[in-house]
């Protein structure tokens, strides 16, 4: 799960930028409040929610946090010089400043016994800009990967400008090996050393991977009919899932099914109560066709234990299917893994059911700059208080301004 991410000169984000999950001790038990690791103090939120007006910085923030992920899982092999993604804050003063980003969060990473104890780590990623783009990176300043056995950190995995990386002595990794000192300028230690064969991180990357994302450069993904026909039909688990629940969902959805057109092309099927001819997925609703979209991230979250970042998660969506999609993520039954959701949202009727240390509110300042707080910050907002009432009337900030 996700402890905290710090990220700074990044597209509309300037100054350091940071979202701190952690709900102190002080705090009352809560279902969804988990503690992965008992000993840190502090539990965790299973679901975040981003507010804010259009433009304020919501998808940057989770573009930030996805490009990190594919930057560290999946960099190796990058044309030489370029680093894609993390956009600069386009002023004259950070056009060439580099972009840096620290994430805190715990896995079972490293572990040398049977049980998978989970640790807490914190990855620090700085990109320089030096090359012929002034939007994008082109290579790796700094790197690093601490953990807390302790509570102070400790350096597992470091590297520095062009010198070779280093890693702890109790890593299955001589610091003399040769493949260190052959990392990529523009690649993560772990994504190339994966490359190289060394299993530890290739464990890692095949965990980071694993993280269900519908972030991109652009817009958040939508799978298209053939992509998503096809992870249905090699899935039929998941296929009777979405099945079952568009049925609760009371769609008038009776059935989804992956059926062959006679041509031989595979498509989903719709049966509705009442009709005698299935209903093809291009005529479904845009709701309907959104749920059948995000299903395979979320349910695939669940099932692993692992991160989904989803922007716009109520695009097209009602009210209420939004808070059964949230609250999947908080409760015990529905999550029995700790998978955690971190998620932008337009419609804040969530906040009647959401407590103050699952929202975070973003907002644009002087000169398009993006600045985030959480609610349990604010001063004098008391526990059991109308959050959305509180929110509309603009006094928690974070609304758009017409005129």
């Amino acid at each position: 799960m996700l402890h905290k991410f710090s990220v700074s000169n990044y597209q509309s984000i300037r100054e350091k930028v940071t979202l701190d999950f952690r709900v102190p001790r002080t705090t009352p038990e809560k279902p969804y409040f988990r503690s992965t690791i008992p000993q840190a103090g502090f539990r965790i939120p299973t679901v975040v929610v981003l507010v804010g007006p259009n433009g304020a910085g919501k998808t940057a923030l989770l573009r930030a946090l996805a490009d990190t992920i594919s930057f560290a899982s999946q960099s190796f092999g990058y044309t030489d010089g370029q680093i894609p993604g993390f956009p600069a804050f386009l002023a004259e003063g950070t056009l060439k400043s580099p972009t840096r980003v620290e994430v805190d969060f715990d896995a079972a990473w490293f572990s040398t016994n049977s049980n998978s104890q989970r640790r807490r780590f914190r990855y620090i990623l700085e990109l320089a800009r030096d090359g012929e783009s002034d939007y994008c990176p082109s290579r790796v300043e700094s790197e690093m990967l601490l953990d807390f056995p302790k509570g102070r950190p400790r350096r597992l995995v470091a590297r520095r400008g062009e010198q070779a990386a280093y890693v702890a002595k109790d890593l299955p990794l001589r610091s003399r090996d040769d493949r260190l000192s052959h990392i990529p300028d523009n690649a993560s230690i772990f994504s190339t050393l994966d490359r190289m064969g060394i299993d530890i991180f290739s464990d890692i990357v095949a965990d980071l991977k694993n993280v269900q994302m519908n972030v991109t450069a652009i817009d958040p993904i939508k799978p298209n009919e053939d992509i998503i026909t096809q992870y249905y039909r090699d899935n039929s688990d998941v296929k009777d899932s979405i099945s079952r629940e568009l049925r609760r969902f009371d769609l008038g959805i009776e059935k989804m099914d992956v059926i062959q057109s006679p041509n031989g092309h595979w498509h989903l099927s719709f049966q509705h109560d009442g009709l005698s001819v299935p209903v093809a997925f291009t005529n479904e609703s845009a709701g309907t066709r959104r749920i059948v979209n995000a299903f395979p991230n979320l349910n695939l979250a669940l099932a692993t234990g692992t991160l989904a970042i989803m922007d716009a998660l109520d695009s097209e969506l009602h009210t209420d299917l939004v808070t059964e999609l949230l609250n999947w993520f908080r409760y015990q039954d529905t999550n029995p893994h700790n998978a955690q959701l971190i998620c932008s949202l337009h419609n804040v009727s969530a906040f009647d059911f959401l407590e103050k240390e699952e929202i975070f509110v973003v907002e644009k300042h002087n000169h398009g700059v993006t600045h985030v707080f959480g609610l349990r910050e604010v001063a004098g907002l008391r526990r059991g208080t109308d959050l959305q009432k509180q929110y509309l009337s603009g006094v928690l900030g974070g609304i758009p301004t017409f005129g």
